[in-house]
Parts: structure tokens; C-alpha cells; sequence
């Protein structure tokens, strides 16, 4: 075992074990070179080019051998070599194998009573010359050729009375924590939130850029969403058993309004698989595995909805959610009539959790268009969607892998951004799927879209919708103080543009503002500064 120092360092005892292998040697001036030749004539058994590379405190760091008796042989040697000015042996604190090299110098802090006299004879014992004063009582030491190793002058230090902090300055290599994104095997398949214009190997149907900027702002924030942001997907069922649903994440104030219980699963019969989909793309977990949602690292609050669309139905989902603390709510869905205005009872329950909901920020609310290629709110041709054009509603329309319109997607003056999802000339989203299996009448049969746990052809508003959910967890991780309406003007204003047909507001009945970007809006949301026009 090697030798081992503890100190007292940082607030902590810190461990120092010598190193088996390396030491460090600083050379005298204008003697590199020749130290150079001292390191290479050591008959070590091992030689690491790396190692040799590594400068810490002006010292060389140098495998000297590989075991402590051969490197501590070895480092007597080099301190023989007329080239060599300083030989200090290499420390770590861990079992990474990290080295910190003691540079000489130590930092003595005395307490207030502490006299000169006191001073001096600890200086004097150990040999020390004074670098810095700081202060009256604190100092930074240097040892001298006559003195014990930093490393046990700053532990004997430590037991003297009068000193209240002796630590050695320790030289150890530095490191960018560069952000490192989810290692999850699918994710390279999810061209909505990247795309490189390369698809399961395929360079056709797909655009470089045509994508939500979903990784790009990842990496801006260096997150991948916060926990206390809880998103609300209301939708047919759940399946939370799923390793991208249940796996290392946060799920909140589950309810199925259906059962009247607190487990939103999906039924076989009915074959809900929409909602588990939807979730995937919002909030997909990064755990190393299948896919990742928009904003793996937030709260999810899976809701399955009731019966029917009632006025009592609608008002207990909406308040259902504010009361809980949804801070926003994906809504893939709408009435299967073509030609449905909300009544008063439905608008007033979705206002008040948008305008309300969250202490008073408001929810953000988003209701995908449909997929019927036609308008939202055309009375004449029989066509409202009372639900995606709530003036207090996030309407999403889709887009597809190259930067178009999604053939099926709705359109409108309500629209107010568009999404990545699938459509005629595209590819489609991979996202989770129910898993499992059921028997009905004998047979047993995959659960979920397709067979396994993953699917590759979802898609429609209802992808695009929790996409933009997800985008709008990540700006309130952000930035957890904007209001929802807030939330709403910045994916006004960073949108990107794709298509034409932008009046001079710069807004399109097809892709509203533009595709959503991610990257933008997390950018946009810490710098703050949003201005919500009058209504």
C-alpha cells in the first residue's frame, strides 16, 4: 500500500497517497534538455509518453517506475542529476490515478494571537521563505532546499496551536465539463431534434436543419430540463412501465379520469397507444437507451382523459392539472366533430388554468391543429376547432424532415408555430411505444403501434404538440419565472421562418410564426426582456 498524508484541506480531511508510478522533476534554468537525457537514461520498466508531456507547477511529470520501490529509486536518481532542481514525489486523492504535484509553496494563516516570535520559529524550524504576505496573520511560504516536503510541512503545520490553516498549493491538470448529451441509442434516429440530413442511412426525404434545435439547446443551457418543471400530458392512456416513461425521472399527480384512479394505463381493447407516444416525444427519459424526449429531465403528470368531452369533464381535467401544479399542458387531441366551438363552461376552464395555473404565471396550454388539411376556425365550411383556437391556447401546426408543410396538417390564422413530425415526402418520429403483450379471445398480440418498444411512424399534430411542450419545459428550466404568456411570445419571436406565405406580421396560416427553435427560445429565455403585446 502506498504511503498516504492526510491534511485537513477544503473545508474536508483530504486524503494524499503517493504515487506507485509517477514523480515530477523540475529542471534548472536552461537545463531542459539535459533533463531530458536524465529522464530517458532511468531504467524504468514502463515508459508513458503522456505522462512525460505534463507540466504541473513548471514540474515534468515522469513515470519513474512501476512499483513505489523502483519509482522512489528512480526519482532519488533523477534529484543526483546536476540538471535536475527540484525531485518531489506525485500525489493522488483518488483512485482515478489524477496527479497533483506539490509546487513548494504553502499557505500558513496564524490565528490572532499568535505572536511575531511564534511566527518566526515556525518559519525558522521548517525552513520556509516568505513568497506573499496577506494580511497580518496569513502568508504564503515557500520551502527551500533545507526544508521537509510541502506535503508534511503543511501536516505538521496543522497540529501546531497557533495555526489555524496550513495547506500546500497542489498542481493538478484542469478539465472543460463540457456538457455531455444523453447516450441513449435511438437518439440518433430522432431527426426532429437534430437533423444532418442523414436518416437510418438514408440521405433522401430529409433536409439538413429541418429540426426543432432541440440538441442545440441542450447544449446552450447545459440541461436537459429541470425536475421542478412538471409537464401535463392529458391523453388516452400510459404506459409508465416503459423504461423511457419510468427510468430515471420524476412523475407527478398521475390520474386516470376514466377509472378514477391513480393509473392512467392504456387499454388493449380500445387500443390506447397515443398517449405513451405523445409522452416520449415531450419527455422522453435519457437513461442510455431507445429514445429521448424534448425535455427528458422535467416532471411528468400523465393524465388520462375521461369518457367524452363534456363541459364537467373538461373543466375537472383543466382544473385538475392547475390545482396539482402543472406548469404545462400537451393536448394532442380535440373533438371528432369537425365543427365544434367551446361553450363558455370549456373556455373559461382552459383560461383559467392558462391565466392562472402556476401561482398565478399561468400554464402554458398547447392543442395540436389536426390532421384534416383544412382551417381551424372556417364557420362557413363547417370547420372550428374550438379547442386549438382558444385565444389562450398554443396552437401547433406540423412540418415535415425537409422544412415543408406537412400535407395533413390544419392550418389558420390561430396557429402559432409549427413542428417537425411527419408527412408526405418525410420521414417519420421514433418515439416510445407500449409494450408488452395482450391476450383478447385467445390471441395474443404486440401491444402498442408495433411489435417492441418503440415505434418509427408516429407522427401528425399529435407529435408536433408535445414536441413544442417540450421545448416550452426547457425554456421555463431556463427560466422559471416567466408567465405563460411570456413563454408564448418567445416562440414568437425566435421561430424560424421555413416556407413563405408570411404576411407583413410575419405570421403564415400554415406554419404560424415559423418551426419552433429551441435553441433560440432557451437563449431568448435567459436573456429575458419579453415584451407580451396587448391583446
Amino acid at each position: 500500500m502506498s504511503e498516504q498524508v492526510k491534511l485537513k484541506y477544503g473545508g474536508q480531511t483530504l486524503t494524499l497517497a503517493r504515487s506507485e508510478r509517477l514523480v515530477a522533476v523540475k529542471p534548472r534554468p536552461g537545463m531542459e534538455v539535459f533533463m531530458e537525457r536524465a529522464i530517458d537514461a532511468l531504467p524504468r520498466a514502463q515508459t508513458s509518453k503522456d505522462a512525460e508531456r505534463l507540466i504541473l507547477g513548471g514540474f515534468q511529470v515522469v513515470e519513474a517506475g512501476a512499483t513505489a520501490a523502483e519509482s522512489s529509486k528512480g526519482l532519488e536518481q533523477l534529484r543526483r542529476d546536476p540538471a535536475v532542481a527540484i525531485g518531489s514525489h506525485v500525489y493522488h486523492t483518488s483512485n482515478d490515478g489524477v496527479p497533483f504535484v506539490p509546487t513548494g509553496e504553502v499557505y500558513v494563516e496564524f490565528k490572532p494571537e499568535t505572536s511575531s516570535d511564534q511566527k518566526e520559529e515556525i518559519f525558522d524550524r521548517y525552513k520556509l521563505q516568505i513568497v506573499e504576505a496577506r494580511g497580518n496573520n496569513a502568508l504564503i511560504a515557500k520551502t527551500t532546499p533545507d526544508s521537509p516536503n510541502p506535503v508534511k510541512v503543511a501536516a505538521e503545520l496543522q497540529e501546531q496551536s497557533v495555526v489555524e490553516f496550513a495547506e500546500p498549493d497542489l498542481a493538478t491538470p484542469g478539465r472543460l465539463k463540457a456538457f455531455a448529451l444523453p447516450a441513449d441509442d435511438l437518439l440518433q434516429d430522432q431527426w426532429h431534434l437534430e437533423n444532418k440530413g442523414v436518416h437510418r442511412g438514408q440521405t433522401v426525404f430529409i433536409k439538413a436543419g429541418a429540426d426543432a434545435r432541440v440538441i442545440a439547446a441542450w447544449r446552450e443551457v447545459e440541461t436537459l430540463g429541470s425536475p421542478d418543471v412538471i409537464l401535463a400530458v392529458i391523453d388516452d392512456g400510459f404506459d409508465l412501465a416503459h423504461p423511457d416513461l419510468s427510468e430515471s425521472g420524476v412523475t407527478v399527480g398521475a390520474w386516470d379520469f376514466t377509472r378514477r384512479t391513480n393509473k392512467p394505463t392504456p387499454d388493449p381493447r380500445s387500443e390506447d397507444w397515443h398517449g405513451t407516444a405523445c409522452a416520449g416525444v415531450a419527455l422522453g427519459r435519457a437513461n442510455g437507451s431507445g429514445i429521448v424526449g424534448a425535455a427528458p429531465g422535467v416532471a411528468l403528470m400523465p393524465i388520462r382523459w375521461g369518457p367524452d368531452l363534456s363541459d364537467r369533464q373538461v373543466e375537472a381535467w383543466f382544473a385538475y392539472v392547475r390545482d396539482k401544479g402543472a406548469w404545462i399542458l400537451s393536448c394532442s387531441w380535440g373533438a371528432a366533430a369537425a365543427n365544434f366551438p367551446l361553450g363558455r363552461r370549456r373556455e373559461l376552464a382552459i383560461a383559467d388554468c392558462a391565466r392562472n395555473g402556476r401561482s398565478g404565471k399561468g400554464c402554458v396550454i398547447l392543442f395540436a391543429a389536426g390532421n384534416s388539411n383544412h382551417d381551424i376556425n372556417e364557420p362557413e365550411a363547417g370547420t372550428v376547432d374550438g379547442f386549438a383556437i382558444h385565444p389562450d391556447v398554443i396552437a401547433v401546426s406540423a412540418s415535415n424532415s425537409r422544412d415543408q408543410r406537412s400535407n395533413y396538417s390544419n392550418f389558420g390564422k390561430e396557429i402559432w408555430i409549427c413542428a417537425p413530425s411527419n408527412g408526405a415526402g418525410g420521414w417519420g418520429i421514433v418515439t416510445a411505444d407500449v409494450t408488452g403483450f395482450v391476450l383478447i379471445d385467445g390471441v395474443q398480440s404486440p401491444l402498442g403501434y408495433d411489435p417492441g418498444d418503440y415505434t418509427y411512424e408516429f407522427g401528425g399534430t399529435s407529435s408536433a404538440c408535445p414536441l413544442v411542450a417540450g421545448v416550452c419545459a426547457l425554456i421555463l428550466s431556463s427560466n422559471p419565472n416567466l408567465t405563460a404568456a411570456e413563454v408564448r411570445e418567445i416562440l414568437r419571436e425566435t421561430a424560424r421562418q421555413i416556407g413563405d406565405g408570411y404576411d407583413e406580421h410575419g405570421h403564415s396560416i400554415h406554419f404560424g410564426y415559423g418551426c419552433v427553435d429551441a435553441q433560440a427560445a432557451v437563449r431568448k429565455a435567459i436573456g429575458s426582456g419579453v415584451e407580451v403585446a396587448a391583446a
